[in-house]
């Protein structure tokens, strides 16, 4: 039985009466949130640091106030920009064999004299126990699938940006992107020999982009569009809220801000905002972890523009991730064209994926081995009445 639209349309139509009345109220936080970072004392947050660190709780570093905002910078006239993205088949249990597959699309353009673009595709498929297993010391293992493999498609795609770096001539000024988050989040709900395996290849790789950082003008970027994010605003609750100073209790008077709520209003197209940091570990710096962040008006969005930590000494790198972040969205319609692209050639759509099974089946069979599968996958494949 398909979806009951009517029935849904009207639970639909009580949730929008119910956002639009909040409305007014959500404004409100806002124009708070708004007041608070025009009128931001960086010693009073400073002071609030060290208490919290001293507690054991880290906090975002802000060295100058969440209000000032930086014009776009002009870019060189010869420049290369690259990107990835990914996608994966997930291991499949109704399938003979047990085996999953990563796509890792990537896009290298060159503006400037000799302009030329190069696209690649790089379909990976892991079929063996030493591929599809993490194993710990004490041979503990997991498999790698579902939310594991999420993980690992996120630091593989991180790899073959670093590989891309071997494609540029180290005298041309480069800006690296890849789609969402820099390093992968929800790690923490894994084993702790699966962190550690994940941890040690993010270091391994943010390292080499590090060397490389040394012998080029080069800038590594996460590109986050519409984010969710609300550090900033949680920094801006860390001084105005009652409870926290010890007078009262807390009012919820900037409760369900996002970031980009205020800096769509601090911001005019084209700027962007300090650059913030953000430590993991608390007391010291790890440039596998801890990153550097700005928030960039792109003309259509607030987006959310993430760089390795070693990026906030350099403000020729930030200006070149500014830079060309504004450029490839106005490229793009609203989105920067390299990730466009790179999309283009990670994306698995439905029919590779039934493609994919079709010859997996067919390679199996021809090689004498039969395809047993479920009778659900059956009634997947053949409808009845």
């Amino acid at each position: 039985m398909s979806l009951d639209l009517t029935s849904a349309s009207r639970q639909i139509q009580n949730m929008a009466q119910n956002i639009s009345a909040r409305e007014s109220d959500r404004i409100k936080r806002i124009e708070a949130a708004i007041y608070a970072a025009k009128n931001f004392d960086l010693k009073s947050y400073e002071s609030v640091r060290r208490n919290l660190a001293e507690l054991g709780q880290t906090t975002t570093l802000i060295e100058e106030s969440p209000s000032k905002a930086f014009s776009s910078p002009n870019l060189p006239k010869n420049l290369i920009v690259a990107a990835v993205d990914g996608s994966h088949i997930d291991v499949d249990r109704h399938l003979a064999a047990q085996c999953f597959l990563i796509n890792i699309g990537s896009c290298l353009i060159k503006y400037g004299d000799d302009s030329y673009a190069e696209l690649q595709t790089k379909p990976t498929l892991y079929a063996t126990d030493e591929n599809m297993v993490i194993k710990s010391a004490d041979n503990r293992t997991q498999r790698i699938q579902g939310s594991v493999l999420g993980i690992k498609r996120h630091i593989e795609e991180l790899k073959e940006l670093a590989g891309l770096i071997n494609q540029i001539p180290a005298e041309a000024p480069c800006s690296l992107f890849v789609d969402g988050t820099l390093f992968p989040v929800g790690m923490s709900i894994f084993p702790q020999f699966v962190r550690d395996q994940f941890f040690d290849e993010i270091k391994e790789t943010m390292n080499l982009l590090f060397q490389e950082s040394n012998n080029r003008k080069m800038s590594v970027s996460a590109y986050i569009s519409y984010p969710g994010h609300s550090e900033i605003v949680e920094t801006l609750r860390l001084l105005i809220c009652d409870e926290i100073a010890g007078t009262g209790i807390c009012k919820g008077c900037i409760e369900g801000v996002k970031d980009r709520d205020i800096f769509f209003k601090l911001l005019e197209p084209g700027q962007r905002s300090p650059v913030f940091a953000r430590n993991t570990t608390l007391g010291h710096t790890n440039i596998a972890t801890d990153i550097a962040f700005f928030y960039l008006n792109a003309g259509n969005e607030i987006v959310r523009i993430e760089m390795p930590y070693w990026s906030i000494e350099h403000n020729d790198i930030i200006e070149l991730a500014h830079g060309t972040s504004l450029d490839q969205s106005k490229r793009g319609p609203g989105y920067p064209t390299v990730l466009i692209e790179a999309h283009e050639q990670a994306i698995v759509t439905t029919a590779d994926r039934e493609s994919f099974v079709e010859l997996v089946e067919l390679s199996l069979n021809s090689n004498g081995i039969t395809t047993p599968t479920s009778q659900k996958n059956i009634s997947k494949r053949l409808r009845n009445i």
